[in-house]
């Protein structure tokens, strides 16, 4: 008989939520396709996120103006990972912020994994 307290069937992972701009969709979906992450959700959401506009950011202008104002964000993308994956798509996804309204966290989680 097998003893459920001695033997676990989940192991630790982390869960990544993406708030985003509905544009972002595939690029987002291509990043983790190319990250091998092929178990992921996506769902329509209502919600707003702060995006940072950045004007002057010539080399002879002292400082660049910022603009913030608040953007729809209409995708939320789930996915769970490795807490190294984690760190990829958090890095990959710092870029974007640049120019979209995006909000991304994780979540350290158990989860049933091949």
């Amino acid at each position: 008989m097998l003893d459920f307290e001695d033997y676990s069937l989940t192991q630790p992972a982390v869960l990544v939520t993406i708030l985003a701009e509905a544009i972002l969709r595939s690029s987002i979906e291509k990043l983790l396709k190319n990250l091998k992450v092929y178990g992921y959700s996506v769902s329509e959401v209502d919600g707003v996120a702060k995006r940072v506009q950045r004007f002057g950011t010539a080399p002879s202008e002292a400082a660049p103006t910022e603009i913030e104002n608040y953007t729809t964000v209409s995708i939320e993308i789930r996915a769970v990972v490795s807490a190294e994956l984690s760190n990829v798509i958090l890095y990959a996804l710092k870029e974007q912020q640049r120019e979209f309204a995006i909000v991304v966290y994780r979540q350290k989680i158990e989860a049933l994994l091949e």
